[in-house]
């Protein structure tokens, strides 16, 4: 069912060609937005498909621009795209840590800075930033780059929503836990018991533990949508109970 919650609104994803991106572009799709697509992959379905590098100041300015001169100023803005490795802190190199670093914390705030003129002219904005679980619960297995850009996306939504409330522009974050994917699809039981061990809760009909994209989509729409407007600087966990408070 939608409601058309975000009708007449021009909303930028990035990372929205596939996994939780392309979940919350097609929910806002229905709920009447008018969505570009920021992704190096090939969106569809989307009012915009633009294969932007969001660790490229420069392409960023130059795709908001494009925004504007084909859908309008942009009202909401996801910060969706993530780049992640699995490896150990002995591991890691200095290519590794600064290419997750600059896509994941500087390229949010690349694209956030290429849309607050928008916003702070219309005096009201949605911002939204996509964490991760792994910026307050760390597992053996996370890049310790990883980790550290997602707690860095929180530190950029505590700061920007202060900045930005005199200008009426909500700044808030989702802190994803397991969420299941088509990349799970392949993985034994045994594995996906790994991943869910401590994931309290199991809805009924799902068939076991893990969140699914859409739940990060319908969180993304509360917090882009009109039932959000006093809500600022939250960090919202969407993990089943892995982590709590």
């Amino acid at each position: 069912m939608t409601t058309g919650l975000l009708e007449g609104r021009v909303a930028v994803v990035t990372g929205g060609a596939r996994g939780l991106g392309r979940a919350i572009a097609e929910r806002f799709t229905a709920e009447g937005a008018a969505v570009a697509v920021w992704d190096l992959g090939e969106a569809d379905g989307v009012a915009l498909a633009d294969q932007v590098d969001v660790s490229d100041p420069a392409a960023v300015e130059e795709a908001a621009t494009r925004v504007r001169e084909r859908l309008g100023p942009v009202a909401i803005l996801v910060n969706n795209t993530g780049v992640a490795e699995a490896c150990p802190p002995w591991e890691v190199t200095d290519s590794s840590w600064q290419r997750i670093m600059r896509t994941n914390v500087d390229g949010a705030f690349w694209c956030a800075r290429a849309c607050l003129p928008d916003m702070r002219a219309a005096g009201h904005g949605k911002i939204v930033n996509v964490a991760s679980i792994a910026a307050l619960h760390g597992r053996p297995s996370t890049h310790p780059a990883y980790a550290a850009s997602k707690a860095g996306l929180l530190g950029l939504t505590a700061s920007l929503s202060h900045n930005l409330g005199v200008d009426g522009i909500c700044v808030n974050a989702i802190c994803p836990g397991f969420i299941r994917t088509e990349i799970h699809d392949s993985f034994t039981d045994a594995q996906m018991e790994s991943f869910t061990a401590d994931i309290p809760l199991r809805p009924h009909g799902r068939g076991g533990a893990g969140g699914l994209p859409g739940d990060v989509a319908g969180a993304a729409l509360y917090l882009a949508g009109p039932d959000s407007d006093y809500v600022t600087g939250v960090f919202l966990n969407v993990n089943g109970g892995a982590r709590t408070g």
